[in-house]
C-alpha cells in the first residue's frame, strides 16, 4: 500500500475542526489559516459537530464510513487523532521541528468498517502545570506555543492552564495600589523562575524582569488564549505578596513567609493575610484586569500555602482563609470557579480534620481540585473524595523537566478507571500535571487516552499499537522492544535519576527498580528494528528520539556500576591508605568517557540540545544586557537553581552542551581531589572541595558562549558503535576465559555493579585494575584462584 505525506509542521486536526467550527457558527475566512498541505487532504473528510452526550453533558466524537468524523467541541480533534492513530498508523507528538510526528498516510485512506463511537467518561480533561511554564515552555514564542495548542486539541484536552502574561496585569493592579516601580520590580523573579513567584515561594532571584519581557509576554498569552479555540481555560490568580503594601498599608496584616527551599533574605516573600480588609479588593482588582486584557471563561487557578503551612490549625481560620480566597475571585466574577491543586495536602500537616475544615469554606459547586500526583499518591482515596468536591485524576510524573526512563504504565491504563467507578467518586476529569513536558512520550500518550477510556487497558496491546503508529511500521523488534521497556522502566512509577546529574561525591548511590539487563536487550532489539522500518537508511524522527534515550538510558545505568567502582576504591584507599593498582585514576578516566560517550550520542538528535534551550532564552532579549540576564536565567534553573545551589540539580536535563561542559567538568574536578589527596596520602576535604565547586558552578552559571542548537551526528552508526562497545564489547573478549559451570568464591570487590550483562561485565572488571575476573551473577573478584563447580554459573577469567 502507498502512502502519502500528511502535513508534518502544520496544524492537523485543530485547523481541519477549525473550519468545522467555523462553518457552524457561520464565519467566513477560516481557510486562510489552512497550510496547502493539510488543504490537499480536506476533502478526504466530512466533519460534524455534534451536541455533548445528553445526560452528562461530556464529550464525545464518532468515527464512521466514508471518512467521517463526528465530534462535540475540541472531541472533533480527538476524533481524527484517533483515526490517525488505529487506521493510518500515524501519530504526533512533541519534537523540535516536527520531530515527534509521524505522519505518513496509507494511499487511499483506510475506511472504518464499523462506526466507532468514543464517550468520554468525564468531563475534564486538563493540561498543564504551574511549573511547566518555568521548566517547558519559558522561553516559547507563538510559533511553538502554536504547535503546543494543536498537540493539546489532537490529544483531546479541553482545560488547559492559561499561565502566561500576568505581570503585565500585576504591574497595573499594583501601580493602582499605590507601589512604585522599584518596588514592583524588586518582587519580580527572571523569567526562568516566575511560576515559584506566582505561587508567593520567592522573589526577586534572576530578576529583574523588564518592561519590555513583560509587554511581550502579554502579547504572547493573547494569542494563546484565542489560539485555545473551542476550549475553557483556567487563568490564574494570586494575592499581593509585594513588600511596597507595608510602605502604602502601614497597618495591613502583612508578614514574611517561612524561608522555602533555603531560600533566605532578600528572596524570602511577604504574604497579605486573608482576613484584611485588602485582601478582597486586590483580588478582585486583579481579576477585572485580566479579564479586561485577556479575557475569561470564569475557571480560575489561585494556590494557597504552597508548600508553606498556614499559620493556624484552628477549623474556622481555615475555612474562612479559603472562603476569602473563593470571596476575591466571586466579588469580581460572580461565576468564578475555583481550580485548585491538591498539592498541599501532601503535608504531613494537613490532617483530615484539617483539609475537610479548609474545603468546607467553599462551595462544591464553585470549586475544582487538581489530585496531582494521584498515579503516586492520590489524595481523594484518603479524604472521601475531597469530602465531596468534585476532582480531577491527575498524572504528575515528571519533576522539574528530567529525561530518565519512567512511569508506571500499568498503573496508568487502570487507576483512572478505578478512581472514577470508586464507591461515591466525585472524580470528574483526568489530567496530565507533570512538571515538564518533551519526555517519555510514551506515558502521556496513553494518559491522554484515559480520558477517552470506560475500561481498563491491556498495556501490551496498546503497545503493539503504539509501536505501529509511533513508527509508521509493524516491527516485530519494536514491539519486543517496548515490552521489555514496559516490564523494566516503565513499571516503575519513581524517577532514578542519573547520578552523573547530582553534585559529585563520595557515596552517592540510587536503588535500581527494574533489572538493568532488560533495557539493554531493548536496546539491541530497537537497533534491530531500524531494518523492519519502511526506510531504513532514514529512520523517522520518532524512532530516532527513542533510540538515543534508551542508549544515554543504558549508559546512565552503566555510569552508576562504575561509578561504584570508583566509590568502592577510594573507600579501600581511605581504610589503608594504599592504592596499589592506580584504581581511581583508571576508573575515573572511564567514567569521564562514559560521559562523553553520552553527550555525543545526545548531540545527534535536537531534541536534546542545550543550545535550543539557550538559544531561545536569548531570543528574547531586545539588548545585549537582556541577553545576559535570559541566559543567565537558563542556565542556574537547570543547574544550581538559585544563588548557592538552593535546590541545586533538581531540573537537571540529560542534553548534549550540558553534559559535555557541565557534568562532565564536574566530574573531572571530583576525580582530581580524590587523586590529589591520593598523591598526598590524606582525605579529600569535603568542605573546600565543595566551596570550590560552588565557584566552578557559578563561574558556568554566569558564562555566554554560545551551544549548537543543530543536531550533529547520525544516531543509528553512533548507537551502534557505542552497543559494540559496552555491550558486545568483541575488543574485550580475548582478555578472558569462560569456565562454564564454574565460580571462585569470595572475594567479591567492594561494590557490585547492577547489571549482569557479560559484555558490560567485561568493561566493568577490565577497566578496574583489580578486577580479575567476574561470574555470570554479576559478582567482580579481585581474586579467582581458588574455583569450585557451580552448576548454572559461569566464572571469566582475565588475562594479562
Amino acid at each position: 500500500m502507498a502512502r502519502r505525506g500528511f502535513a508534518v509542521s502544520v496544524r492537523t486536526a485543530a485547523i481541519l475542526a477549525l473550519l468545522v467550527v467555523a462553518a457552524w457558527a457561520g464565519t467566513t475566512g477560516a481557510t486562510s489559516v489552512v497550510d496547502p498541505q493539510v488543504e490537499a487532504h480536506v476533502d478526504s473528510f466530512d466533519f460534524g459537530l455534534v451536541p455533548p452526550q445528553p445526560h452528562s453533558g461530556n464529550d464525545l466524537f464518532q468515527l464512521l464510513p466514508t471518512h467521517t468524523v463526528n465530534g462535540s467541541g475540541v472531541a472533533l480533534a480527538s476524533g481524527l487523532y484517533w483515526y490517525l492513530k488505529y487506521y493510518c498508523n500515524a501519530s504526533v507528538t512533541w519534537g523540535e521541528n516536527g520531530t515527534g510526528d509521524n505522519l505518513v498516510l496509507p494511499d487511499p485512506l483506510p475506511q472504518v468498517a464499523t462506526a466507532v463511537v468514543m464517550n468520554a467518561p468525564v468531563r475534564w480533561r486538563y493540561y498543564l502545570n504551574v511549573c511547566t511554564v518555568s521548566y517547558s515552555s519559558a522561553w516559547w514564542n507563538w510559533t511553538r506555543w502554536e504547535r503546543e495548542i494543536d498537540w493539546m486539541a489532537l490529544h483531546g484536552i479541553n482545560l488547559p492552564l492559561a499561565f502566561t502574561g500576568q505581570e503585565l496585569v500585576w504591574t497595573e493592579v499594583w501601580k493602582a495600589f499605590g507601589l512604585t516601580d522599584a518596588e514592583i520590580e524588586e518582587f519580580y523573579t527572571g523569567p526562568a523562575f516566575l511560576a515559584w513567584n506566582r505561587m508567593g515561594n520567592v522573589q526577586s532571584w534572576g530578576g529583574p524582569l523588564t518592561k519590555s519581557w513583560r509587554e511581550g509576554q502579554a502579547e504572547l498569552q493573547k494569542k494563546i488564549v484565542q489560539g485555545v479555540w473551542n476550549e475553557e481555560r483556567a487563568v490564574s490568580v494570586r494575592w499581593a505578596r509585594a513588600a511596597g503594601l507595608k510602605r502604602v498599608y502601614p497597618h495591613a496584616n502583612i508578614t514574611l513567609s517561612p524561608t522555602w527551599a533555603h531560600f533566605t533574605d532578600p528572596y524570602r516573600v511577604w504574604l497579605l493575610d486573608p482576613f484584611d480588609p485588602i485582601f478582597q479588593k486586590i483580588g478582585t482588582a486583579f481579576i477585572d484586569a485580566q479579564t479586561r486584557v485577556y479575557g475569561t471563561d470564569h475557571i480560575y487557578n489561585a494556590d494557597t500555602f504552597n508548600e508553606l503551612d498556614p499559620p493556624s490549625a484552628d477549623p474556622t481560620y481555615l475555612a474562612a482563609a479559603s472562603n476569602a480566597v473563593y470571596q476575591g475571585m466571586a466579588a469580581a466574577d460572580p461565576k468564578a470557579l475555583w481550580l485548585m491543586q491538591g498539592w498541599l495536602f501532601r503535608s504531613v500537616w494537613w490532617s483530615n480534620d484539617r483539609i475537610k475544615a479548609y474545603l468546607s469554606g467553599v462551595k462544591n459547586d464553585n470549586m475544582l481540585i487538581l489530585d496531582l500526583y494521584a498515579e503516586v499518591d492520590p489524595i481523594w482515596s484518603k479524604t472521601e473524595s475531597y469530602f465531596g468536591k468534585p476532582f480531577v485524576w491527575c498524572m504528575l510524573h515528571d519533576f522539574g523537566g528530567n529525561r530518565d526512563l519512567y512511569g508506571n504504565l500499568t498503573h496508568i491504563a487502570t487507576a483512572p478507571v478505578d478512581a472514577r467507578t470508586a464507591p461515591g467518586s466525585t472524580m470528574v476529569g483526568t489530567g496530565l500535571t507533570m512538571e515538564a513536558i518533551e519526555q517519555n512520550p510514551v506515558i502521556y500518550e496513553l494518559m491522554s487516552e484515559m480520558g477517552w477510556r470506560s475500561a481498563h487497558v491491556d498495556v501490551d496491546d496498546w503497545l503493539d499499537h503504539y509501536v505501529s503508529f509511533r513508527y509508521g511500521a509493524d516491527s516485530p523488534s519494536a514491539k519486543k522492544a517496548w515490552r521489555l521497556l514496559h516490564q523494566s522502566a516503565y513499571q516503575n512509577p519513581v524517577i532514578m535519576r542519573s547520578i552523573y546529574t547530582f553534585v559529585p561525591n563520595r557515596h552517592v548511590s540510587r536503588n535500581h527498580h527494574y533489572s538493568p539487563d532488560v533495557l539493554v536487550e531493548a536496546w539491541g532489539l530497537l537497533l534491530q528494528s531500524r531494518l523492519e522500518l519502511p526506510n531504513p537508511a532514514q529512520p523517522n524522527g520518532p524512532w530516532e528520539y527513542d533510540l538515543v534515550d534508551v542508549t544515554r538510558q543504558v549508559l546512565d545505568n552503566l555510569f552508576h556500576d562504575a561509578y561504584g567502582l570508583l566509590d568502592g576504591a577510594y573507600d579501600a584507599y581511605v581504610a589503608t591508605r594504599r592504592d596499589p593498582f592506580n584504581q581511581v585514576k583508571t576508573i575515573g578516566a572511564a567514567l569521564i568517557q562514559i560521559l562523553s560517550d553520552i553527550d555525543t550520542v545526545l548531540a545527534t538528535n535536537q531534541n536534546y540540545l542545550l543550545g535550543v534551550w539557550t538559544e531561545r532564552a536569548r531570543s528574547w532579549a531586545t539588548n545585549e544586557e537582556e541577553k545576559r540576564l535570559y541566559e543567565f536565567n537558563a542556565r542556574n534553573q537547570i543547574t544550581l537553581w538559585g544563588p548557592n545551589g538552593e535546590i541545586n540539580d533538581y531540573a537537571s536535563k540529560e542534553w548534549a552542551g550540558l553534559v559535555g561542559t557541565y557534568y562532565r567538568p564536574r566530574w573531572q574536578i571530583f576525580v582530581a581531589y580524590l587523586f590529589d589527596s591520593i598523591a598526598k596520602g590524606t582525605v579529600i576535604d569535603p568542605n573546600k572541595y565543595a566551596a570550590d565547586l560552588l565557584l566552578w558552578e557559578q563561574r558556568w552559571n554566569n558564562q555566554t558562549n554560545a551551544f549548537p542548537s543543530q543536531a550533529t551526528g547520525n544516531v543509528a552508526e553512533v548507537s551502534q558503535a557505542l552497543y559494540a562497545r559496552y555491550v558486545s564489547a568483541a575488543e574485550l573478549k580475548q582478555h578472558f576465559q569462560r569456565l562454564p559451570n564454574t565460580d571462585a568464591p569470595a572475594n567479591d570487590i567492594h561494590r557490585q555493579p547492577q547489571t549482569t550483562v557479560v559484555g558490560q561485565l567485561m568493561y566493568l572488571c577490565f577497566l578496574d585494575p583489580a578486577c580479575q575476573g567476574f561470574n555470570s551473577n554479576g559478582h567482580l573478584k579481585s581474586s579467582v584462584a581458588s574455583t569450585i563447580t557451580s552448576a548454572d554459573v559461569d566464572l571469566y577469567i582475565r588475562s594479562r
